[in-house]
């Protein structure tokens, strides 16, 4: 390797990582990227489902599960540079070459491509003049005098490469999509930095029922865990349950958690009701089945109904049933109680609780102050700091403008 002292390591290149990189290289800095994988912005591919939401028209206070750092930054931000987290990211892009679209509040680049964010972005970090080095895994980082006494880092990876640097910017993201837990190892033995334990978030959850029966439905809930809930698409697995609103609650969830579901949101008993006494009148032979498959998945019907009747389910029909039997299986629908054997691992998760504890960091250059020297500093962004957002753009969002923030801070 080189023995050039560069003025800043990027360790990670992700969404934080590459956007560090273009801000740093503008103001004439020497700048390098070094990431483990083969090629920059692995995780961005797959965001998504591959089409890369980048922010979100909703900003309400819970959308990072109401830690309080992301708005001290973002306001902060707002200060210096009169933008919003939105306006910042669709600009941002824009001037990149990426145009948006909005879809129902969540922006996209207009490809509807996570690729093109990507390449937009590493075409945009060679131009800026930043060097990449890929399949270089940090292993350490040693603070050294180096070269007639100028102060420098020395990054070393697995295989005994070494690179020198006066400032760093760890961005190596958290644990979501990885198999085991050593990102980001090396920051715990750099004195002054505490990472928080890390766990799995925005990820399916596995339940003790057995869902079998219903595997593979998909449909508008409300779940509540706890004092919290949130309505969205659930989707049902055999062995636990899945989808946005799952991902979102999960942060919420511990095993042995007794966890309840409504599939009728926005439907009250009273209206059910009516509609079931209309109907006992003009159809007193539907099934009842049929009947509550006006309201949801027929496979959920059938799971309700023998749940509530078991055997007699077969054949049932509305005249057979009372008001107080619809009131029961009403309520059968709207709390639904499944218990929590435990939450899906790291490798399934779409980004994780847990990194290096904001308490450290200073909301307006991502500096970790315990380490305060800023002409030989170190700065860390997006999902590496103890900052998890819900889905809908919130943690793309927080790691491009963390980036920018520690890029445009470094000296």
């Amino acid at each position: 390797m080189s023995e050039k002292i560069y003025d800043i390591c990027i360790i990670g290149a992700g969404a934080s990582g590459l956007v560090a990189a273009i801000e740093s290289s503008r103001r004439g800095l020497s700048s390098v990227v070094v990431d483990k994988n083969k090629k920059p912005g692995a995780k961005l591919y797959a965001t998504g489902n591959g089409r890369c939401n980048l922010t979100n028209d909703d900003w309400d206070d819970d959308v990072y599960y109401d830690n309080p750092f992301p708005f001290r930054v973002f306001d902060l931000f707002f200060e210096k540079y009169n933008m919003r987290p939105r306006s910042f990211v669709v600009d941002y892009f824009k001037k990149l070459g990426i145009n948006t679209i909005n879809k129902h509040g969540y922006f996209y680049p207009e490809s509807m491509q996570a690729s093109s964010v990507v390449w937009a972005l590493t075409d945009a970090v060679r131009q800026s003049g930043a060097e990449m080095v890929m399949g270089f895994e940090v292993t350490d980082i040693k603070d050294e005098e180096y070269f007639n006494e100028r102060k420098a880092y020395v990054i070393s990876d697995d295989n005994g490469n070494h690179l020198y640097a006066r400032n760093i910017l760890i961005s190596t993201g958290g644990m979501s999509q990885v198999k085991s837990l050593d990102n980001p190892g090396f920051a715990a033995d750099i004195s002054g930095i505490y990472i928080r334990r890390f766990a799995p978030g925005l990820c399916p959850v596995l339940v003790k029922e057995d869902l079998t029966e219903i595997s593979g439905v998909r449909c508008r809930s409300r779940i509540k865990a706890g004092s919290h809930s949130e309505v969205g698409e659930l989707q049902i697995t055999d062995k636990g349950i899945s989808g946005i609103v799952t991902f979102d609650m999960s942060y919420y969830m511990s095993q042995d958690d007794v966890i309840s579901i409504n599939v009728l949101p926005g439907h009250s008993l009273e209206e059910m009701l009516e509609a079931f006494n209309s109907q006992k009148i003009a159809f007193p032979d539907k099934n009842i089945i049929l009947f509550l498959n006006g309201y949801i998945n027929d496979k959920l019907s059938k799971f309700f109904v023998n749940k509530l009747y078991g055997e007699m389910a077969q054949g049932l029909k509305i005249k057979d049933i009372t008001d107080t039997g619809i009131k029961e299986l009403y309520e059968e629908m709207s709390q639904w109680e499944l218990t929590v054997k435990e939450k899906g691992g790291f490798e399934v998760s779409q980004a994780s609780i847990g990194g290096i504890s904001t308490d450290i960091i200073d909301p307006e250059t991502m500096m970790i102050k315990t380490i305060s020297d800023r002409n030989h500093a170190i700065y860390v962004a997006g999902e590496a700091t103890d900052v998890i957002g819900k889905c809908g753009g919130y943690n793309l969002t927080y790691a491009f403008l963390t980036g920018f923030v520690a890029g445009r801070s470094c000296r």
